[in-house]
């Protein structure tokens, strides 16, 4: 038999002809196994799997703490395939267990990564120029009909001179610097490689974070979750930050300390937040996060768009080439 590659009836059905023409030039043989959750395989068949795409479909509905029936199905199978070569994820993130159990196993991951940047990238600069312009404020008084101008203390800022800090400049960084840069504001990177990017007036290393925090304006994080990052953003960090300043996450929960978060906005001493993603997802209803007028929650949806879904086919696409063709591989990740 030949070798299979795992791959949604969806994805078939909607991109077929240009599976059929990679695979017809393909210098070696793999055939298409259509997944659907009710896919029955005897463990010979199983065996036979030597690649899969986890694709946004099979992933739809599955939250931080649970996977969705379709996608509980997908793993089950490669849990108990012993000759799988590389899978590929339609998510940017590398750190969710099953990922990270995957490379342990041996086998090599790639992801989506840039299918959805615009879509969050565009969301977090979003949110921050909704806070900083104080829209929050005239849709709460939209609700209660009342006729209620900023005045005094909550006149915002001017948005041109403000520093925002971009921990990460990835493709989603780089977006969100593109757009706030183009407003006036200034922007500075924070990433381990302190070479020049466009649209970052500057970047620093990491090393640079806590003299960088008492300056900025904004924080926006955009790095992935690792070692490194975990609870980066923690309640002595957040006390050198600049008194009214605001934070944007649209990465991991994790990278902050939730609790101190909520202090800090509770307490005013931080003047707003856009908020992503949290530690437990979703949000639980007795979260303070909820309730406090001066953040923005989306429920991990920052990357919701139309054009999402094509764009991280088309990696998977770019990539089942590269493999079959032994050429290296896009978005490629490795163990934490």
């Amino acid at each position: 038999m030949k070798p299979t590659l795992l791959i949604s009836k969806k994805v078939i059905a909607e991109y077929g002809p240009r599976l059929n023409d990679i695979l017809a030039n393909a210098p070696r043989q793999i055939e298409l196994l259509p997944y659907a959750p009710d896919l029955q395989l005897t463990p010979a068949a199983i065996d036979n799997i030597e690649a899969a795409y986890y694709s946004r479909d099979i992933w739809e509905g599955t939250e931080k703490s649970a996977l969705s029936p379709a996608a509980q199905a997908f793993w089950s199978i490669l849990d108990r395939t012993h000759n799988m070569k590389w899978v590929a994820v339609y998510s940017a993130g590398t750190d969710q267990k099953r990922y990270q159990d995957a490379m342990k196993r041996g086998m090599r991951l790639t992801t989506g990564a840039g299918a959805q940047a615009d879509a969050v990238g565009l969301a977090a600069a979003a949110g921050v120029l909704a806070l900083a312009r104080g829209i929050p404020y005239w849709l709460s008084a939209q609700r209660r009909r009342e006729w209620s101008p900023l005045r005094g203390k909550d006149v915002p800022p001017d948005i041109p001179g403000q520093i925002a800090a971009i921990v990460g400049i990835g493709y989603i960084g780089k977006v969100i610097a593109r757009v706030l840069h183009a407003t006036g504001m200034k922007t500075i990177g924070i990433r381990r490689n302190v070479a020049p990017a466009e649209h970052f007036d500057q970047v620093l290393p990491p090393s640079a974070l806590d003299s960088l925090l008492p300056t900025c304006d904004w924080l926006v994080i955009a790095c992935p979750l690792t070692p490194d990052t975990r609870n980066l953003i923690d309640t002595r960090r957040l006390a050198l930050m600049k008194p009214g300043a605001g934070i944007a996450n649209i990465a991991r929960g994790e990278i902050i300390d939730e609790n101190a978060l909520a202090d800090a906005l509770k307490a005013k001493r931080l003047r707003h937040a856009y908020l992503d993603v949290f530690n437990t997802e979703p949000l639980p209803p007795e979260s303070p996060l909820w309730d406090l007028s001066n953040v923005l929650i989306s429920p991990h949806n920052a990357g919701a768009s139309t054009g999402t879904y094509a764009r991280g086919v088309e990696i998977f696409l770019r990539n089942l080439e590269n493999y079959l063709n032994a050429k290296a591989l896009e978005n490629e990740a490795s163990v934490e």
